[in-house]
């Protein structure tokens, strides 16, 4: 698994990433993030660019991290997203996620609103974008390096969500 940073115009958002990401990979899986005027990716493809090895962070290290990340709830096969100010359920959320990739998050600030997305045909809907910067202990190096691979979460990652930075 390797990082790869492209440069893009700061402008450049939403679908249209994912559409560079899926063309670039070819199809192949791959997450992103939006990182302004560049384009971060990671991906098991060799893209004929230099890229670097996604690190190895053994279990009892701390390191920050960055995250954005599409909270939500499922009911009934619907998403249910907090209020924006809901920091408590964002909290709680992140925890979960630590739980289940490999990591302790030992402090954490967050601040989410919900957005509109553009699915690249037309069609317009809300997300929830929280943005997560903090500080998280490694508790599982092999579950945490697949957070790293995958990503955090399981909703909007066609949008760059859920790319855990450290």
């Amino acid at each position: 698994m390797r990082e790869y940073v492209v440069a893009k115009p700061a402008s450049t958002r939403g679908y249209a990433l994912h559409r560079m990401v899926m063309g670039l990979t070819q199809g192949a899986p791959a997450i992103f993030a939006d990182a302004g005027d560049r384009l971060l990716i990671r991906t098991d493809l060799d893209l004929g660019l230099e890229g670097q090895a996604i690190p190895d962070v053994p279990a009892g290290e701390m390191r920050a991290f960055e995250l954005r990340a599409c909270v939500s709830k499922k009911t009934r096969g619907k998403h249910i997203y907090p209020l924006p100010g809901n920091w408590q359920f964002r909290h709680d959320w992140l925890r979960r996620q630590g739980e289940r990739h490999g990591f302790e998050v030992k402090t954490v600030h967050c601040s989410g609103e919900l957005i509109e997305v553009d699915n690249g045909s037309g069609r317009r809907f809300s997300v929830d974008s929280t943005d997560f910067t903090g500080v998280l202990k490694v508790t599982d190096a092999s579950l945490f390096r697949g957070a790293l691979a995958s990503g955090v979460g399981s909703t909007s990652r066609t949008f760059g969500f859920g790319f855990l930075i450290i």
